[in-house]
């Protein structure tokens, strides 16, 4: 019988996985949050992996002896070595589409509440306070705005589709989407261009060795004095030191972000003693739809693989 190991994960339980392996004749193997050694050993001699939130670095993958595929939880595959995994023809898939309306939902959220003020209000009235959370300068109208958007796939189009009714100017940066877009107060702009025009800009990329920290201090002195920066993408997509200094030097307006490049969030980091940064605790992909379709899919592939069918989604 095939052993199906699923290294770590954030569920109740496996039930959803544990029904589709068990109608293919797969024994499924699993635990919660295996140290190093643990995850080594676990997924030795696994003949299909699927990981959460697991390194599974070099190390790792160059000590799987049948490993035939390795399916990441999410969207996003970073903690996964694919270059080594694709040396030992060990293909990684992701599951790209399963949270884009959760996500770019979440995105909305977080500018409506930013030009407009609405958590620090309510803390306001909460504490017995009358009047406006945040400074008149900065209670924004969209329409009056440039929202820079880096990365224009599933989730940074799906964000755009939202933000057009409200009328701001919308500014794309992509690399690996060059149809030109012929579409009222929306263009395809150079990186550069977002950095010095946008009011906002809201981070939809994946994490590769181009966008690893796109957001610097380099990039940051390119921007604009009061610019809202939000981060719904990976964790390491900004430099946090230099967000940091950023903020103590009050060149940033507001930040919000879902992401963070170690999670959880350290009790002192400093980004936590910032009155004008909001956090979510990377559950922008959060929904009780979402996740049934995640862990499906991941199962789906698995299958795929086992029954030697065209498997989709190969990142590597």
């Amino acid at each position: 019988m095939k052993n199906v190991v699923i290294t770590d994960y954030s569920f109740n339980d496996l039930s959803i996985e544990e029904e589709i392996f068990y109608e293919n004749g797969i024994n499924l193997i699993s635990e919660k949050s295996p140290t190093k050694n643990e995850l080594k050993a676990l997924t030795q001699n696994a003949d299909y992996i699927i990981t959460q939130f697991a390194k599974l670095n070099t190390d790792i993958i160059e000590n799987l002896i049948k490993a035939k595929i390795i399916v990441r939880y999410g969207v996003g595959y970073d903690n996964v070595d694919i270059k080594t995994a694709r040396s030992k023809t060990i293909p990684v898939c992701n599951i790209p589409d399963y949270c884009v309306d959760e996500v770019a939902d979440h995105t909305l959220a977080f500018i409506l509440n930013l030009t407009r003020g609405i958590y620090k209000n309510h803390q306001k009235v909460a504490g017995g306070d009358w009047g406006l959370g945040i400074p008149l300068d900065d209670m924004k109208s969209l329409n009056d705005l440039n929202i820079g958007i880096i990365g224009y796939g599933r989730i940074g189009q799906a964000v755009v589709d939202r933000l057009i009714p409200f009328k701001p100017n919308i500014l794309i940066s992509d690399p690996f989407c060059s149809t030109p877009i012929q579409k009222k107060n929306l263009s395809f702009v150079e990186i550069i261009d977002l950095f010095n025009n946008s009011d906002i800009i809201s981070l939809h990329c994946p994490s590769t060795e181009k966008t690893r920290n796109i957001i610097s201090h380099n990039s940051l002195s390119l921007m604009k004095n009061g610019v809202s920066i939000i981060n719904l993408g990976r964790g390491d997509l900004i430099d946090m030191d230099s967000l940091v200094n950023s903020l103590i030097n009050k060149t940033i307006n507001y930040v919000a972000l879902d992401v963070f490049d170690i999670e959880p969030l350290v009790e002192n980091h400093p980004i936590r003693n910032f009155d004008n940064v909001i956090f979510s605790s990377h559950v922008a992909s959060a929904s009780k739809n979402a996740v049934k379709k995640l862990r499906q899919s991941a199962a789906e592939i698995v299958i795929k693989c086992h029954n030697n069918e065209k498997l989709n989604n190969i990142v590597n």
